[in-house]
């Protein structure tokens, strides 16, 4: 049997934190990069914002993939296809969410 490698990108998590930097909120980079706004860690790369995600921008932005889950209960946003996150201050990451939204 024959698989074939599909490659996701981060490139519309880029393409989202753009978008919401543009509408007022910041980035809080790694102390190791001024510039990749991802932390790359064990259970996918994160891009915390300095305020709360405005869900009405993240919303509007286009070309984003069905598979992401925009838990505003939570202030993050994941995708299921790169297993990236981005999170604002509120988020709690001992909070249980229901990844099928």
């Amino acid at each position: 049997m024959q698989t074939r490698r599909v490659e996701h990108t981060q490139q519309h998590m880029s393409d989202l934190i753009e978008h919401l930097v543009r509408a007022g909120n910041s980035v809080r980079y790694h102390p190791s990069s001024a510039t990749d706004p991802f932390w790359h860690q064990q259970g996918g790369p994160q891009c915390f914002l300095t305020r709360p995600i405005d869900f009405t921008v993240a919303g509007a932005v286009p070309g984003q993939p069905a598979d992401l889950v925009l838990a505003a209960d939570n202030d993050l946003i994941f995708c299921r296809l790169c297993w990236t996150a981005i999170t604002g201050p509120g988020h709690r990451p001992e909070t249980v969410w229901d990844r099928r939204r």
